[in-house]
């Protein structure tokens, strides 16, 4: 929304990338709402989505749990279950669900990030319809309905909105605590992993909130970068590579690790 000679443009501006550099990468969200019955017979989305949304791409689709218990279950028993026992104040009316909605968009290299804003669009109509949670899958981020019906379509992109930083609560000997993203496959880019003491998880935690803005951007990280994080320390960027020595943090795809100092030797 913007005025201009006293004209005011009620279009929803796209999400920008203005540092966008290719990479072949596909970019996808996915979010499930859930619902206690169906509440979404038809989308009315368009006033809230940017000009040029990738809406050919959108797949939205109604999971009933009498057709399909073990979808619906895997986004509510588990991990996922655990993640919401924490995030959401009763775990009831998920429990109490008949059915969910899968609100999915998968783009290939995207020069904006209008599929996440059309993704968003069609969660807060659901959760205005009566859905009574909302799951971000990728960013293992669950939100309850209020605020996501209450979105503005104008609102500004917010990467801490769009990922998750995760700090492990286990050390792992020589590498430490594993502290590292979740989310970033939604703008078509690999998540990141550091490896650092408990003092440290904070400044990790902003590092890594900070190169995901830049990565949203459309900046890109390759194994063998260095990054001066200050006048005394220095990051190298490395494949992450789950082994002994690394804990594998179940990423959804793959990752980069960031380690203190020069990269180490290829592996022979």
């Amino acid at each position: 929304m913007s005025w201009q000679d006293g004209f005011v443009d009620l279009r929803v501006e796209p999400w920008r990338r203005p540092a966008h550099r290719p990479t072949g990468r596909e970019a996808a969200v996915l979010l499930v709402a859930f619902a206690p019955g169906e509440v979404l017979p038809a989308l009315d989305i368009a006033a809230a989505i940017p000009p040029g949304a990738p809406v050919d791409a959108l797949a939205v689709r109604l999971h009933r749990y009498e057709d399909s218990p073990e979808w619906v279950d895997g986004f509510r028993t588990g991990p996922l279950r655990n993640l919401a026992a924490r995030e959401l104040p009763d775990l009831g009316p998920i429990d109490e669900a008949t059915c969910c909605y899968s609100i999915q968009v998968s783009v290939p290299d995207p020069t904006d990030l209008t599929h996440l804003q059309l993704a968003w669009a069609v969660a807060s109509q659901a959760s205005r319809a009566g859905a009574v949670a909302v799951l971000d899958a990728f960013a293992h981020d669950w939100s309850l309905p209020e605020p996501i019906a209450a979105l503005d379509p104008h609102r500004p992109f917010d990467v801490v909105r769009e990922i998750s930083v995760i700090a492990e609560s286990e050390s792992s000997p020589g590498f430490g605590h594993a502290v590292h993203t979740r989310g970033m496959i939604k703008f078509g880019r690999p998540d990141l992993v550091m490896g650092v003491p408990e003092d440290r998880i904070g400044d990790a935690a902003s590092i890594l909130n900070q190169l995901a803005a830049m990565l949203a951007e459309g900046h890109v990280l390759t194994a063998g970068q260095q990054l001066r994080v200050n006048d005394e320390e220095t990051l190298t960027v490395v494949t992450y590579t789950p082994d002994a020595q690394v804990p594998n943090v179940q990423l959804i795809k793959d990752g980069l690790l960031l380690t203190a100092g020069q990269a180490p030797p290829p592996r022979p």
